[in-house]
């Protein structure tokens, strides 16, 4: 036999017995327990359940199950996967460097109705259901735009209190439905996910009263409506408000929506909704890979 044959047989071996890369901190995010799927009070921070919690949420969050239509669109593979990088700091890294370095679950790479790329960490597989997060921002605008279509709003420039009178006199309530959907009401409000921040106070407020009491904490304009774009989770929620107030089938509206959206590959999309107080949680369509934060530099070393 040719030494070169050898080599590249032993080579072979070594390849095959060494263990797949670890994904990022995989210990800290729960791997040695199987990804455990965490409890209604602990699944959003604590980092042990994460995982496991994100692909999860339909076992312990109240939500509404959305069926895939009838004929849902294809998304195929490309026939063969393209070399895909990216440049950061003068250097240039591949989709493996990438998921090497972010806390992401999975990554699809889609162009042209194709899918280029697909890859899955933390035990994760395409069968698995993903939490999407703020996607439900956009299935509530589209629902904003099927009330507006069928004249259950008579106009974008109408004040959300017109609808909604619990939110007269606050600034919320009089800010135009048009701004809100733009995330331009003027209102001061921090949003940086770490316990302590106007986003945790807002749902707090929401878990223990309901979302009007939790939308009247925030009483002050720091700008004039509709001249600055600011990121805040809780102006969707005063969309969720004036939909239940122009259509009592509010819920299938959402639903509705929602399947004009989804792009039909998975059998189920499920929705958080609390029950009861006119509290609604529009936020948890579980299809998308998600990352699971933090994880903000693409050459985290």
């Amino acid at each position: 036999m040719q030494p070169g044959r050898i080599l590249l047989s032993c080579a072979v071996l070594v390849a095959l017995a060494l263990p797949p890369h670890a994904a990022p901190d995989e210990e800290l995010l729960g791997k040695a327990a199987g990804y455990p799927v965490g409890k209604p009070a602990n699944w959003f921070f604590d980092q042990s359940v994460r995982v496991g919690s994100f692909s999860r949420l339909d076992s312990f969050l109240p939500h509404y199950t959305l069926r895939k239509a009838a004929s849902p669109l294809p998304l195929p593979k490309a026939a063969s996967e393209p070399k895909l990088a990216y440049r950061f700091e003068k250097q240039s890294y591949s989709l493996d460097d990438f998921l090497a370095h972010q806390r992401v679950t999975g990554l699809l790479v889609i162009k042209d109705g194709q899918i280029l790329a697909e890859r899955y960490q933390y035990d994760r597989t395409a069968t698995d259901r993903f939490v999407s997060h703020s996607m439900a921002k956009s299935i509530v605008s589209l629902a904003v735009g099927m009330a507006l279509s069928e004249k259950k709003i008579a106009s974008l420039d109408d004040t959300v209190a017109k609808y909604v009178p619990d939110l007269a006199g606050n600034p919320y309530g009089e800010t135009a439905i048009r701004n809100i959907l733009r995330m331009a009401s003027g209102v001061p409000f921090k949003e940086v996910y770490d316990g302590n921040d106007d986003n945790s106070k807002f749902n707090r407020i929401r878990l223990t009263r309901d979302s009007v009491t939790a939308l009247r904490a925030f009483p002050t304009r720091e700008v004039e409506q509709g001249t600055q774009f600011h990121y805040a989770s809780n102006q969707t929620v005063v969309l969720t408000l004036l939909l239940r107030a122009v259509d009592r089938h509010q819920p299938k509206r959402i639903s509705d929506a929602a399947a004009v959206a989804a792009d039909g590959r998975g059998g189920r999309r499920d929705l958080d909704q609390d029950q009861g107080r006119h509290r609604i949680r529009i936020g948890k369509f579980q299809r998308r890979p998600a990352r699971l934060w933090p994880a903000w530099n693409p050459a985290r070393q």
